[in-house]
């Protein structure tokens, strides 16, 4: 008897019965190939994302300390309707060192700069030597604040210890303690009209602008163990609150502030040339500064692997470069220029 062979397969197909060794090491190389390249497209735009983010952050940061210092050196001289020579009085405030109550309560200073330093170059024990961050410039502004209130608001609650300016539009106004209102002379209080059309009151605001090492002091001033073990630079002020000299951190990362004074020597109301503080002062022409021009160099809040070594020129002729681990933040300069249009150009 003859017998059919039985083939297994369908005549010209083949059955695949597994992967060779060479297949499937290829199969695994073109594998890590392909997940290697999408974790790093994800990490590349991890990290992109991750500086965007800071750099957002740098600019903000940036933008909102230059409108400090810029919002303060409008109001520079303002004195509600008067010049500063026309504004007397002498409340007591409560200050710092040699920042005492006279230093504090001087309308015939409304601007003034001071050129940095090795040392804080305010006076002696208004800032402790390590809050002041070396070669810095720092300036200071005198003024009756933007809005006026009304006579009960300055008595009543904390305002009655506050300093105020009461001023009788173009004719003279006085500083006095909001306790003090019905104190003042009759051609500024009349307490059968508080708030007669021609009289308003201001609050008395100080503020001295200066770059302090650290951001959130652990003691009674900055020490290399602050901000985790990494002090951050910050703009701060010495401001009055109530009528308590205190300082205030505003804006972290500002590592750098250089300022110079256009001096309008005719009068004109044109700036002839700009110079520093240190020159302002030595030719007493405080009262002819017309404008201000301030660079504030800002950095990230985050480090970065790539080292910063530029140098950055400010007003002055000041050179900025970073050192140290300060090379690892991204960094802007911020400029503006200020026109001072309150003040007293006699």
């Amino acid at each position: 008897m003859n017998h059919a062979i039985l083939h297994p397969h369908t005549p010209g197909r083949q059955r695949q019965s597994g992967l060779s060794l060479v297949e499937l090491m290829i199969a695994i190389t073109l594998g890590l190939i392909l997940t290697t390249s999408l974790v790093q497209f994800f990490i590349g735009n991890k990290q992109a994302y991750s500086t965007q983010i800071a750099l957002n952050g740098l600019q903000e940061s940036g933008r909102y300390a230059l409108r400090q210092v810029t919002d303060s050196l409008r109001l520079a001289d303002h004195w509600g309707g008067v010049e500063g020579g026309d504004v007397s009085g002498s409340p007591v405030a409560s200050g710092i060192g040699a920042c005492d109550s006279a230093w504090i309560v001087d309308p015939n200073n409304g601007l003034m700069g001071y050129e940095g330093g090795a040392a804080s170059p305010l006076p002696s024990g208004c800032v402790a030597t390590s809050d002041y961050l070396p070669d810095t410039d720092v300036f200071v502004v005198r003024n009756a604040g933007g809005d006026f209130v009304t006579s009960a608001t300055v008595k009543s609650g904390s305002n009655a210890s506050a300093l105020w300016v009461r001023t009788a539009v173009g004719r003279r106004a006085e500083l006095f303690q909001g306790s003090n209102i019905s104190s003042l002379d009759s051609d500024l209080y009349d307490a059968s009209d508080e708030d007669a059309v021609g009289l308003y009151n201001y609050p008395f605001q100080i503020k001295a602008f200066f770059i302090r090492p650290c951001s959130a002091k652990s003691g009674a001033a900055c020490t290399a163990n602050d901000d985790g073990g990494r002090p951050i630079p910050t703009l701060t002020s010495l401001s009055l609150v109530g009528n308590q000299l205190t300082e205030q951190a505003l804006a972290n990362g500002v590592e750098q502030m250089q300022i110079e004074y256009g001096i309008d020597t005719n009068q004109n109301d044109n700036v002839e040339f700009y110079t520093t503080a240190d020159q302002v002062t030595a030719n007493n022409q405080w009262p002819r500064v017309a404008s201000v021009r301030i660079s504030l160099v800002v950095r990230s809040d985050k480090r970065t692997k790539t080292k910063d070594t530029s140098s950055y020129t400010l007003p002055g002729g000041y050179v900025f470069t970073p050192v140290g681990d300060a090379q690892y933040f991204r960094r802007k300069v911020f400029t503006s220029v200020v026109q001072i249009r309150n003040r007293s150009r006699s």
